[in-house]
């Protein structure tokens, strides 16, 4: 007696199964989560980012592959002297570590920066507010996946694998023309 085995029947089918199991496992391998968004609020405009930085790390080859974003796909907001920017993280960065690094001009025209804290209490929003009503704001970024590298000098230091940019314009000066009559 012969036993049946056409396309029809169960152990025809079994190879097909195997070939598309196979074929879902290596698209599903070869997809790479979405890339987190912040967004910056200021001057009652809101703006949303993705990363302008995002590092790969391989620590068993002790190497650091990193896309940057080119300068001009920079988010930008206009946003006057001594004037808040309020940072919203989603869950992927608050439930991590994460730090703010900002640029100001002082009233002197003294170019200085900062940074804040790193916050690691799953923080989901922060307002960087500027030191005096006349520091005007630059640059904000926020930063994370923090990891050790060596040092420039000796010892280690933590290196930013991800970060989120916002450039800030300062508001055009107002004219002062007068009509003469």
């Amino acid at each position: 007696m012969r036993s049946a085995s056409g396309p029809g029947t169960p152990r025809a089918r079994q190879p097909l199964l195997w070939v598309l199991a196979a074929a879902c496992c290596l698209l599903l391998a070869g997809c790479e989560a979405q890339r987190p968004d912040v967004t910056f609020y200021g001057n009652r405009t809101a703006v949303q980012t993705g990363p302008t930085r995002w590092c790969q790390v391989d620590v068993a080859a002790e190497a650091v592959n990193c896309d940057d974003s080119p300068s001009e796909d920079v988010v930008r907001l206009s946003v006057g002297p001594g004037r808040p920017v309020q940072i919203n993280v989603p869950g992927a960065i608050g439930h991590t570590p994460w730090a703010v690094y900002f640029r100001y001009r002082d009233r002197s025209g003294t170019l200085a920066d900062g940074r804040t804290e790193i916050f690691s209490d799953n923080r989901l929003a922060y307002t960087l507010e500027p030191f005096s009503t006349d520091d005007q704001l630059l640059y904000v970024e926020v930063q994370s996946g923090f990891i050790l590298m060596g040092g420039q000098q000796s010892g280690v230091d933590f290196a930013v694998t991800k970060s989120w940019l916002l450039l800030i314009d300062p508001p055009a000066p107002a004219s002062n023309a007068s009509t003469a009559g």
